[in-house]
């Protein structure tokens, strides 16, 4: 048999070549140690981190809330001092630290100087629109970094959020209008105003001449899109210009999407959803419910007394309309509606210009009830005679950007020029 001898140089080299190995075993061991720590511990930050903005963002808009030029800064940083403390941090392991004249500062322009409550007088409340609020936590201990190096055994973390207050459209809007008197003519809340005129007594109307008041809020022109947001939710997503054009014709299935808002559907029969619930009552108001003693004031308190009662639509013969379907549907499903009768619609400025689609100038968003159901045959109403057939009536109840709107329900963001609903915080940042 053969026999292999290795010299001793051979063996030295092995052993040499086993050390490397060790030595960079070694430190692979320490990289990945390090990386490890790098990432548990960075990550515990980003969850601290994102505590604290959560905690900034509540902060910054429980402070917005007052921000409306009569209410006392100390008001609005207690505000958002108190919800901001109320947030945890350190994985919800205690609560976050605010305190008086430090964390909440205030300014007049996004992008101006912040400062503290205290460098404000109450002259500067109407023009301050902006609150920040900054949140920082230092000395939160490292689990692994500081095994590594002490100068890495604790690190700080901060979360800024800047909020304001914004319009809110807060109820989607149909697609009609009503006219805005010329001056010195002005409206008052709870009159009744009719399409294509101004604010008065119940019929006759102002004697204005032309189509019906329909307008388009986005939803295209032709009667199916304009039916379609009767019997849907309306327009939620409102143009922001100042300017609508109108759409001409009062077609049958407008007048009957229309209708399911009082509980009358086409046919008589409610067939499901797709219809559009009703609202929880049907009960409509005619020139013969005012002749009754009644006032235009209290028509809204009495539509709230009906509505407590789930009052269905009361007839054609009662209500002094002809809709053709007298009979309403079940009165369970009225246990089942919504608040359907109480809309924004856009009032135009210039309405003797108006002829079939014409550009109008809207004035203002007001907030509305719809009195009573549309007709179909108007030569047989009683609530809008000849000249005046097909007249619609709505009641004032407003501007929708009046902080106690009763269209104020739930909102969405609306355009801020025409203050389409009342004020709400939004952060910015």
């Amino acid at each position: 048999m053969r026999r292999v001898n290795h010299s001793g140089a051979y063996g030295g080299a092995h052993r040499r070549e086993r050390g490397v190995v060790a030595i960079m075993v070694a430190l692979a061991m320490v990289l990945l140690f390090g990386f490890a720590a790098l990432a548990l511990d960075l990550g515990k930050l980003y969850i601290v981190r994102s505590e604290l903005s959560n905690a900034a963002d509540a902060c910054a808009l429980a402070a917005a809330r007052d921000l409306t030029g009569a209410v006392s800064l100390e008001t609005s940083e207690a505000a958002g001092i108190t919800v901001g403390a109320a947030n945890k941090m350190l994985l919800q392991s205690q609560n976050v630290s605010l305190s008086v004249n430090k964390n909440v500062t205030y300014s007049k322009t996004f992008a101006g100087q912040y400062q503290t409550k205290d460098k404000y007088t109450s002259a500067d409340l109407p023009s301050i629109g902006y609150v920040r609020c900054t949140v920082v936590q230092s000395g939160i201990s490292n689990w692994f970094m500081q095994v590594i190096s002490s100068t890495l055994g604790t690190s700080a973390v901060a979360a800024t959020a800047v909020a304001s207050t914004t319009q809110a459209q807060t109820t989607c809007a149909l697609p009609m209008y009503v006219c805005q008197p010329p001056a010195p003519a002005s409206i008052n809340i709870y009159d009744w105003l009719c399409s294509k005129s101004g604010p008065g007594s119940p019929p006759p109307c102002d004697k204005n001449t032309g189509n019906f008041g329909w307008v388009d809020l986005g939803q295209g022109g032709g009667a199916s899109a304009t039916a379609n947001l009767f019997s849907g939710y309306g327009q939620c997503n409102l143009p922001t210009s100042n300017t609508l054009t109108t759409n001409p014709g009062l077609a049958n299935n407008v007048a009957n999407a229309y209708n399911t808002r009082f509980g009358i559907y086409s046919g008589g029969q409610y067939k499901g959803p797709a219809d559009g619930p009703p609202d929880f009552t049907g009960y409509a108001y005619t020139s013969d419910w005012l002749a009754a003693g009644n006032t235009q004031q209290t028509s809204f308190a009495d539509f709230l007394k009906q509505r407590l009662k789930f009052s269905a639509y009361q007839g054609d013969s009662a209500a002094g309309v002809f809709t053709q379907t007298p009979s309403p549907p079940a009165s369970s499903i009225y246990t089942q509606g919504a608040d359907r009768r109480l809309a924004i619609i856009p009032i135009v400025s210039n309405c003797s210009s108006v002829n079939g689609s014409s550009t109008v100038n809207v004035s203002s968003w007001a907030c509305v009830l719809l009195l009573h159901p549309m007709t179909t045959n108007s030569n047989k109403d009683t609530i809008a005679p000849s000249p005046m057939n097909g007249w619609t009536m709505v009641q004032y109840l407003g501007q929708a950007s009046a902080a106690g709107s009763p269209c104020a329900t739930q909102g969405i963001p609306g355009t801020t020029s025409l203050a389409i609903g009342p004020k709400v915080p939004v952060l910015v940042q």
